[in-house]
């Protein structure tokens, strides 16, 4: 038995209920869909037939190939042709590419991690800028860091020559006050004051 969302004339137009049907049987079947869009007619191997493609919020897309008699004669997931059972059946297609886009979800999201964008050649970014900008104070604040290390030795070695002579020169003047006191004992024992 035949179940057809799809009219090949009507498909398209902004009163499409095909299309919200089918829209509503991917939502019921667990796959919410972010965006959906109707191709022109195209025409391959003598088969006239509209792309529906469907975006999902996994960004995982489904692409419905729908022949003049309301068909679905290919299913491709992302890029990939998915044969479907039911394919005079819509609901239960529908309801098996759903199954299908579950069950390699994760192998989909790995692959998406693991891709890499590029940029367009127009687009740049400020990123090399900033890290050599980065780089170059870096290398200034190690300059004056190390030149800091400097002073700070230099200073060192200023207070231990600074303490050295202040050991010494506290020594004189304890020798001198040693030396004053006994000649002020001798004037006191001869008598001159």
């Amino acid at each position: 038995m035949k179940t057809l969302l799809f009219d090949f004339d009507k498909m398209g137009g902004r009163s499409d209920a095909a299309l919200k049907d089918a829209i509503k049987l991917f939502t019921r079947a667990g796959a919410q869909v972010a965006n959906s869009d109707v191709s022109t007619p195209m025409r391959t191997s003598g088969i006239s037939y509209r792309e529906i493609t469907f975006t999902f919020s996994d960004s995982q897309k489904v692409i419905l190939r729908v022949k003049q008699s309301g068909d679905i004669y290919q299913v491709l997931i992302n890029g990939k042709p998915f044969p479907i059972k039911e394919q005079d059946d819509h609901p239960k297609a529908i309801s098996e590419i759903v199954a299908a886009l579950d069950a390699g979800r994760t192998g989909f999201q790995k692959k998406m991690a693991i891709a890499k964008v590029t940029l367009p050649p127009g687009i740049k970014t400020a990123v090399p800028t900033i890290e050599k900008k980065v780089l170059q104070q870096t290398e200034s604040l190690k300059v004056a860091i190390s030149a800091v290390e400097v002073e700070i030795n230099t200073l060192k070695e200023r207070e231990v020559g600074v303490s050295t002579e202040e050991v010494e020169l506290t020594k004189k003047r304890d020798d001198l006050k040693i030396e004053i006191s006994s000649v002020d004992n001798e004037l006191l024992t001869k008598g001159d004051l």
